[in-house]
C-alpha cells in the first residue's frame, strides 16, 4: 500500500512539472515573469539614446513629445517646445524603476494603486517610441508611495499592459494634469527696471502712455490732468512689471489662432538701451490670447531677433493679472471721485 502512495505521489509530482514545462514553453500571459529586484523595464536602459518620443494618457490629457536633438516638442501644439526636464526626467525614471514587491492582480482593485487601464481612472500611460515608430515600451503609471522602502526612496505603483500583475516599484515619477506644467513656460523676463516707456492701447485707440527719463526714476503719466490723485506712488509702474517673469497658461500655432492688427487692446514697451516689445491682445474662449513681436537698435538688435524668431509663430495665453496690467486705462490708476 505504501509502494502504491509513493507511486501515485511520483506521478503526480510529474503531471506537475509536465505542466510546468509547457506552460513556459508556450507562454502563460495570466502570469508575470517579473520578479522582485528586476527592472521593470528590462533592457530600455540600453536604448535610451533609441527613444525618439514620449506619450502620456492621463485623466483626458493626452500628449506626445517628440525628440529634436536636446530639445523636445509637443506634437499636440505644433511642435512647441516642451519642458524638456520633465520629458527626460520621465525616461530616465522608466528606465531606473526596479521592481520591489508583486501586488494585486484583481482588477478591482487597481483603482487602490491607481494602475487602471488607462481611460478608466487616475492612472498615467507611457509610452516610448523609437523614430520609427516602434514602441520600445509601455507602463502604467500609478499611485506615488512615499519613503516606504527603508531605503529613502519613493516608490510608484506599476503595471504592463496587458499584464494583470502590478507591482511596487523603486523610484519616483509625478504627473501632472496642467497643460502649461509640460510647455516651455517663459515667454518674456524683461524687469520693470529696464522699461523707459509704455504705451497702452484700448481697441477704441485711446492711449495711455507711461514714461520716465532714467531707470532711477518714477513713471509718469503723460498728458494726465493736473489735479488726477493717482492710488498710489506705484500704480504708475504696473504696466511696466507686465513683461516680467511673463508665463503661458496655453499656446498655439499663429496660423490657427491670429490676432488682428486693428480694433484689438495693444501693449508697446521700449527699454533704455533701445527694445521695443509689441504685444497684441485679443480675448477669446475665457482666456486671454497674446501675440508678441520686437524690434531693436544697437545692442538690443540681437535680443530682438531672439525675441521674434522664438514668438512670431505663436499666439500664447496668458495669466489674467498681466493682462490686465497691458490694459489698464488712466481711470484704473485714480483714486475714485468722492461720493461714487
Amino acid at each position: 500500500m505504501q509502494k502504491r502512495g509513493l507511486i501515485l505521489f511520483a506521478a503526480a509530482t510529474l503531471a506537475l512539472v509536465v505542466v510546468a514545462v509547457v506552460a513556459i514553453a508556450i507562454g502563460d500571459r495570466g502570469v508575470s515573469r517579473a520578479a522582485p529586484g528586476e527592472r521593470a523595464l528590462p533592457g530600455l536602459a540600453a536604448k535610451l539614446g533609441d527613444v525618439g518620443s514620449v506619450g502620456i494618457k492621463r485623466n483626458g490629457l493626452s500628449l506626445t513629445f517628440v525628440r529634436d536633438g536636446d530639445n523636445w516638442l509637443v506634437a499636440e501644439k505644433g511642435d512647441y517646445p516642451a519642458a524638456a526636464s520633465r520629458v527626460r526626467q520621465i525616461v530616465l525614471a522608466m528606465a531606473d524603476a526596479m521592481l520591489v514587491e508583486p501586488k494585486t492582480q484583481k482588477t478591482e482593485f487597481y483603482p487602490r494603486l491607481d494602475v487602471e487601464d488607462p481611460g478608466n481612472g487616475k492612472s498615467t500611460l507611457v509610452t516610448l517610441k523609437d523614430k520609427s515608430g516602434v514602441t520600445l515600451a509601455e507602463l502604467i503609471i500609478g499611485k506615488r508611495r512615499y519613503d516606504r522602502l527603508g531605503t529613502g526612496t519613493d516608490g510608484i505603483y506599476v503595471r504592463k499592459p496587458g499584464d494583470p500583475q502590478a507591482w511596487l516599484a523603486r523610484g519616483s515619477l509625478e504627473f501632472s494634469d496642467q497643460l502649461s506644467s509640460w510647455l516651455d513656460r517663459r515667454i518674456l523676463d524683461i524687469p520693470e527696471k529696464r522699461i523707459a516707456k509704455a504705451t497702452l492701447t484700448q481697441p477704441d485707440g485711446t492711449k495711455l502712455v507711461i514714461i520716465r527719463a532714467k531707470p532711477e526714476d518714477k513713471f509718469t503719466v503723460e498728458d494726465a490732468p493736473a489735479d488726477a490723485k493717482f492710488k498710489s506712488e506705484t500704480t504708475t509702474s504696473e504696466p511696466a512689471m507686465a513683461l516680467e517673469a511673463l508665463d503661458l497658461d496655453d499656446v498655439k500655432p499663429a496660423a490657427e489662432l491670429p490676432v488682428p492688427d486693428k480694433d484689438v487692446a495693444a501693449a508697446s514697451f521700449t527699454t533704455f538701451d533701445g527694445l521695443t516689445v509689441d504685444v497684441r491682445l485679443l480675448d477669446k474662449d475665457d482666456m486671454h490670447w497674446a501675440a508678441v513681436s520686437a524690434v531693436g537698435s544697437g545692442t538690443a538688435e540681437a535680443e530682438a531677433k531672439a525675441i521674434d524668431d522664438k514668438a512670431s509663430r505663436w499666439t500664447y495665453a496668458i495669466p489674467s493679472y498681466k493682462a490686465t496690467q497691458m490694459k489698464m486705462k488712466l481711470s484704473d490708476m485714480l483714486e475714485p471721485a468722492k461720493g461714487s
